[in-house]
């Protein structure tokens, strides 16, 4: 063990009573190293190797989807899918304004212009009803965030896409392993993006996966991501050679990453059940205080089923929130914001949005304030977050 390397119990990072409450702790199985070392012994690093394939293999498999590819960043998987449905200029794409950036730029770069809609402030997903009035004749596609774990009215976006004719794309970066109406969330639209970077639930420093539900798109898929080439076809035997064949990009990671995260993938349950255990532990203590009506809980839709990766609380308003925020820090709680709403940015301004565009947005962002989350919490640390939370409360009043 190196100096300065945390002790570990039963997959826990020890703290002292001292120590900050940490938002995020990166999840580590303990298996990556063995992975990496085999890289090595590979002497495969470039990606598109025997992990890359694994990984996809394990996705496909899991999840029962036709097609994964493991990317660089869920933003690359996103700016794939933009190429796919051949983007440009006055073409529109619906998406919620709370959100990450990369889900409105990754069709800007392409050309097009977001249109962005309310959320449902229960779940912050996307407010149906809502996205359909923004949609024109200039639609050509709509995506449904999935939010901190809890899926988007999904099957209600994908009637939105067959209604009006527009493709439907799943941002499941914070959705893996999650579900609803008893599917898997990422398996059910055309096009699905997930996260692999390190504050998600599982991840390899920075990566990301598409997963191609649609076999209409399959092939020019695989041709984007090698590139522009139908190098896949030439190692598959279907043609002699491989040649340049449509526009492309370098999207796919390194074989170090793919081993990572393979790793991680293969620890998923212990991450999933450890994340279960304090969520569930946070919901159950803080109900008294929404029956008071200091704060709102999160709202799990009763057909779905998360996969805990966030614990948000919503205040009464933003300045509330931002008092909680500091009260929790100066007592060692590490407590953050989260998006601010991509219409209420220096950005939005200039897509001609203000903060009066999307109220309901603006309000519900404002409010909201996670609490630390992740695999090595300790029940000692749950027990500080919520001392702090009733302590605010109690000062309150």
């Amino acid at each position: 063990m190196t100096a300065g390397t945390p002790t570990v119990d039963e997959g826990r990072v020890a703290a002292s009573p001292g120590e900050r409450v940490r938002f995020h702790v990166p999840y580590v199985t303990g298996n990556e190293r063995a992975y990496i070392d085999e890289v090595f012994e590979n002497g495969h690093f470039a990606g598109n190797g025997p992990f890359t394939k694994r990984a996809q293999a394990w996705m496909e498999a899991r999840w029962n989807v036709p097609h994964a590819l493991l990317t660089h960043s869920c933003t690359g998987a996103l700016e794939l899918v933009a190429m796919v449905l051949d983007f440009g200029p006055g073409d529109e794409v619906v998406l919620p304004s709370f959100t990450f950036i990369s889900t409105a730029t990754a069709f800007m770069r392409a050309g097009g212009k977001p249109v962005f809609c309310e959320i449902d402030p229960e779940t912050m997903t996307l407010d149906v009803e809502d996205a359909e009035r923004r949609i024109t004749d200039r639609t050509k596609a709509i995506v449904a965030v999935h939010y901190g774990g809890v899926g988007a009215d999904i099957e209600a976006v994908m009637a939105l896409g067959q209604k009006h004719g527009i493709a439907v794309i799943e941002d499941a970066a914070q959705g893996i392993e999650a579900s609803r109406g008893g599917r898997l969330l990422g398996s059910i639209a055309p096009f699905a993006c997930l996260s692999f970077h390190e504050t998600k639930n599982v991840h390899c420093g920075l990566g990301g996966a598409l997963i191609v539900n649609d076999e209409r798109y399959w092939d020019r898929v695989e041709n984007i991501w090698e590139r522009g080439t139908n190098r896949r076809k030439f190692h598959k035997g279907l043609v002699d050679k491989y040649s340049w064949v449509d526009l492309g990009s370098s999207f796919y990671p390194s074989e170090l990453q793919a081993a990572f995260l393979l790793a991680q993938l293969e620890g998923i349950d212990a991450d999933l059940a450890a994340r279960r255990k304090v969520w569930a532990r946070y919901h159950e203590a803080l109900a008294p205080l929404e029956e008071a009506g200091h704060l709102r809980r999160p709202v799990v839709p009763s057909d779905c089923v998360s996969n805990h990766h966030n614990y948000w609380v919503r205040l009464r308003d933003g300045e509330t929130a931002d008092r909680f925020r500091v009260f929790l820090g100066e007592r060692g709680v590490q407590a953050v914001i989260h998006y601010v709403p991509l219409h209420d940015s220096t950005m939005g301004s200039k897509l001609g949005y203000s903060r009066e565009s999307l109220p309901i947005t603006a309000s519900a962002a404002d409010s909201l304030i996670r609490l630390p989350m992740h695999f090595s919490l300790t029940d000692r640390e749950v027990d500080r977050v919520l001392d702090g939370v009733e302590g605010f409360f109690a000062a309150a009043r």
